[in-house]
C-alpha cells in the first residue's frame, strides 16, 4: 500500500505552526473530510483521539470511524508521530495509517514535512493499487495546507488588531473546508494534470 510523502510552505515562524499543530481540535477544522470526535486518556497510550473520515472516490464512498493516537513528540525537534486506524462499518473497507509530520524553519517561514505509510483493505484497496490515493492525498494536502495559511493568517491578524486600538476591520474569517472528500472533484483534477503531464502543457 502506498507510502506518500508531501510537503507545503507557509508564511508563519514555525514555532507557532508547531503550537498549531498541538492543538488536534484545530487542526481537524482544516482537513478537509474530517470530523473531530473528542479525545480519551489511556494509561498505556496516552491521549487517544476519535474522528470520522468521510470519501467518496467515483462510485465508491466510505465513512471511517477510529481513533489516533499521537505516539512521539519531540518539541526541540519539532516531529511528532501519529498511528491511527479506522473502519467503514457500512462498507467494511478498513484503514490504517502511520505518520510523521515535521516542521522546519525557512527564509520565508516554515515548511511542514509529511510522510505517511497508509494500509487499505476492501473496497478501497483498488484505489491504493492504481496509485490514486497517492493523487488524492496531493489534493487533501493542497486544501490543508490553503486552510491552514488563511487560519493563521486571520488569526495572526485578530491578534494584531486587538493590539492596535486604532484597528476598524475586523479579520477575514478562513475559508471553511469540505465536510467530505469528494473524489469526483479531486478525480478530475487528477485526470487533467496527468493529460498536462503526457502533453507536455
Amino acid at each position: 500500500m502506498p507510502e506518500i510523502t508531501q510537503s507545503f510552505d507557509i508564511d508563519q515562524p514555525p514555532e507557532l505552526v508547531w503550537r498549531f499543530f498541538q492543538d488536534i481540535p484545530r487542526v481537524v477544522t482544516c482537513m478537509p473530510g474530517l470530523e473531530y470526535g473528542g479525545a480519551r486518556a489511556d494509561d498505556t497510550q496516552g491521549e487517544i483521539h476519535a474522528g470520522k473520515v468521510r470519501i467518496k472516490l467515483g462510485p465508491v464512498s466510505a465513512a471511517f470511524e477510529g481513533e489516533a493516537t499521537i505516539s512521539e513528540v519531540d518539541a526541540a525537534a519539532r516531529t511528532a508521530r501519529i498511528e491511527g486506524k479506522g473502519i467503514d462499518k457500512r462498507g467494511g473497507s478498513r484503514a490504517s495509517a502511520t505518520v510523521v509530520y515535521k516542521i522546519a524553519a525557512t527564509d520565508a517561514g516554515s515548511t511542514v514535512e509529511i510522510n505517511a505509510d497508509i494500509k487499505l483493505s476492501g473496497a478501497l484497496a483498488q484505489m491504493g493499487r492504481t496509485g490514486i490515493v497517492r493523487d488524492v492525498a496531493a489534493q487533501i494536502t493542497e486544501q490543508f495546507a490553503e486552510s491552514l495559511r488563511a487560519t493563521l493568517a486571520a488569526e495572526t491578524a485578530a491578534t494584531a488588531a486587538g493590539d492596535d486600538a486604532n484597528a476598524s476591520q475586523p479579520a477575514t474569517p478562513p475559508p471553511a473546508v469540505p465536510r467530505e472528500i469528494r473524489g469526483d472533484a479531486l478525480l478530475l483534477k487528477i485526470l487533467w494534470r496527468r493529460i498536462k503531464a503526457l502533453f507536455g502543457f
